[in-house]
């Protein structure tokens, strides 16, 4: 017994379990999780992929964000370090 035959998709169109594997796919990859609610038909399933792609590409775009200002924020810090430590040597 696998996925198909235990959710009873033997009858579906191949397109539409395609379709319905590629969403259980991004939403494990995706960590999203299944939930209560779930996309039954084939637009709801497709809707619900884009908006996962987006928002993990929009969370990962604001995390490398939040580490650039850090990093940059942590080479300022140094750099006034050393130039406070040279003065201090003068």
């Amino acid at each position: 017994m696998n996925w198909i035959y235990q959710k009873d998709y033997q009858d579906m169109p191949d397109v539409e379990l395609y379709i319905t594997a590629f969403y259980f796919t991004v939403t494990t990859l995706v960590t999203v999780g299944y939930g209560d609610i779930t996309a039954y038909s084939v637009e709801e399933k497709l809707l619900c992929i884009i908006l996962m792609l987006i928002g993990v590409i929009s969370f990962s775009f604001a995390t490398g964000a939040l580490a650039s200002i850090i990093t940059s924020h942590d080479s300022r810090e140094a750099i006034i370090a050393e130039k406070i430590a040279t003065l201090n040597e003068i």
